[in-house]
């Protein structure tokens, strides 16, 4: 088991009440949907997993780790097994492409001698030879997200966290983006995608949990048959 909530319940201190008594299980290797309309919880369950938030109550485990009791010097240590997409791509537009994948190793202490030939073999499976000296205003926006998934991956992390990867997407490129989060995840990553685009769940033959209201409402595996 990689990722457990046990009761877990958020109530910001403005009053609002973003999870509800939540209990979920990840396994090892699974890919998963969470879905739900704005406000439903998704974001902050997502920003539990790498500990942007902590519950009000209740606890969450990862890779066997207590998020809750887990001290702030620690907190590093735990994303380093982690990647983590975003819908803006938030990428560092004065870097090149191959800077940009490249600072996500500097941050963890890799070796120099190491760097270059992991940035080459990612930038390789994400679909983006020869534009490794281009900069993110260069590239569209399918492309950056690519870029993003390749900086998320660059670690060999445990889980991969996309927070609406596919927000800022046309259909067409946001299809090639999930063919792309499938084969990271067939190749043994763990990955907990945050969407409300069901046209890109329907057909999946994934595991949804749906959140309403901060509670799970359902949660099924392939839902196509629905």
């Amino acid at each position: 088991m990689l990722v457990q909530f046990y009761n877990v319940s958020k109530v910001y201190p403005n009053g609002v009440k973003a999870l509800n008594d939540i209990s979920l299980k990840v396994d090892r290797g699974e890919f998963i949907f969470l879905m739900g309309s704005s406000g439903a919880g998704k974001s902050t369950l997502v920003k539990m997993l790498f500990r942007e938030e902590v519950p009000t109550r209740g606890q969450i485990f990862v890779a066997s780790r207590s998020i809750v009791r887990m001290k702030r010097s620690e907190v590093p240590q735990l994303r380093r097994n982690m990647g983590i997409v975003f819908q803006d791509f938030k990428l560092l537009e004065n870097k090149t492409i191959a800077e940009n994948i490249a600072f996500a190793m500097k941050v963890v202490g890799s070796k120099s001698k190491d760097i270059r030939p992991r940035v080459t073999e990612v930038i390789q499976m994400v679909g983006l030879k020869g534009k490794e000296n281009s900069f993110p205003g260069q590239l569209s926006g399918g492309e950056q997200q690519r870029v993003g998934i390749a900086r998320a991956i660059v670690n060999r992390p445990l889980l991969l966290i996309a927070d609406e990867p596919s927000g800022n997407l046309d259909m067409d490129t946001a299809r090639d983006i999930m063919d792309l989060l499938y084969d990271i995840n067939r190749k043994g990553t763990t990955v907990v995608m945050a969407t409300h685009a069901w046209e890109l769940v329907k057909n999946a033959r994934k595991r949804v949990v749906t959140l309403e209201a901060g509670r799970i409402l359902s949660d099924i595996y392939s839902p196509e048959s629905l």
